[in-house]
């Protein structure tokens, strides 16, 4: 077959491409252009730019043709405007969930796909299979690595043209294969969670919003502090509130309405048996028809954990956990498992 790899300069999509080519197949390498590094405070050795020259460096040793795509005003437009619009709403987005159905998967493959290729390749670590007609999605062998959280919303079609070289690879394998064929990536660090941001989070945002100071106050209303802006915190957060108490604070609740930190400091506070989500989709296109040994979970870097009932309703869905669990966060990825297929996911209300 005749196959793109969605190359980001890293080390996992050059050893993708490696392998594909090494199992016969006509491969080139595709790297989009997806945000300009001085608007982002890249450097030319940093950041996207040098992302598309790392990929070069591995087609050229590979022999094999690269192709960069231009996505830089799509991707600002949904992506970061949504990350930003997010967090001013004192919610807590994943950028790469949003990122991977409508850009990865949308914009970037249809125009991958008029290269003429038959297939696109990626470098994640997860495992897909096709029974009858339906293509699931699995954990990887690593489970370490596992990237099927990122992936809830994609669907058939976009599985239908995917192919995942690495599902069966560790990452320790995966370098060592680089290291032997000497391709020039395979020493080189993994990427960090969000490709458009240089250093923290907070930084980000504080030029791209305008932030207001407000009040820290507990759960009665009483004020005990101040904050420097609804953005910059996070449900669970224990870290940089500054301010005095007899015992330790943690955030419990945004409230960017009316401009407020709600705090707590009992613990307990935070743990919580039921939620909501909305966005909802299922990598089959349908309701699953058994809900057994079914998990959710709520943040990339968690394990699932055991839901004891689901209610549909017309706009959302509501979970019931086995047992409570800390800090579930509105804008954060609800992404459901049973046992090791990944059935789909949402976005927490």
């Amino acid at each position: 077959m005749k196959i793109a790899v969605a190359m980001s300069g890293g080390v996992d999509s050059s050893v993708a491409a490696a392998l594909l080519l090494k199992q016969g197949h006509d491969v080139l390498g595709v790297t989009m252009h997806h945000f300009e590094n001085s608007k982002f405070g890249f450097s030319k050795n940093e950041g996207i730019d040098a992302a598309i020259s790392d990929a070069k460096k591995v087609c050229k040793k590979l022999n094999i043709s690269h192709y960069t795509i231009e996505l830089s005003e799509s991707f600002e437009k949904i992506v970061i405007q949504n990350f930003i619009s997010e967090y001013s709403k004192g919610r807590t987005p994943n950028p790469c969930t949003l990122c991977n159905p409508t850009i990865k998967w949308g914009e970037f493959l249809k125009k991958t796909m008029e290269l003429g290729v038959d297939k696109i390749a990626t470098g994640h670590y997860i495992s897909l299979k096709r029974e009858t007609v339906i293509y699931r999605i699995f954990k990887a062998k690593d489970k370490s690595r596992d990237q099927s959280y990122m992936l809830w919303g994609l669907d058939q079609e976009q599985l239908s043209i995917t192919l995942f070289p690495l599902s069966e690879f560790t990452k320790f394998e995966v370098r060592k294969i680089a290291e032997y064929m000497k391709l020039p990536v395979h020493d080189k660090e993994d990427s960090q969670e969000n490709c458009f941001i240089k250093g923290h989070y907070e930084d980000f945002l504080k030029k791209q919003l305008e932030l207001k100071t407000g009040d820290i106050v507990l759960e009665n209303g009483e004020i005990i502090g101040k904050h420097k802006g609804v953005p910059l915190y996070t449900i669970g957060q224990r870290k940089g509130l500054n301010t005095p108490w007899h015992s330790a604070l943690f955030v419990r609740k945004l409230d960017a309405k009316n401009n407020r930190v709600i705090v707590t400091d009992n613990p307990e506070d935070l743990l919580s048996d039921n939620f909501s989500v909305n966005n909802v989709n299922w990598i089959s296109g349908k309701f699953p028809e058994n809900f057994s040994n079914l998990s959710v979970q709520v943040r990339y870097n968690s394990k699932p954990f055991p839901i004891e009932d689901v209610q549909i309703n017309k706009e959302n869905i509501q979970i019931k956990l086995k047992t409570p669990i800390r800090a579930i966060t509105p804008g954060q990825s609800a992404v459901f498992y049973q046992d090791d297929q990944l059935l789909g996911g949402g976005i927490i209300e």
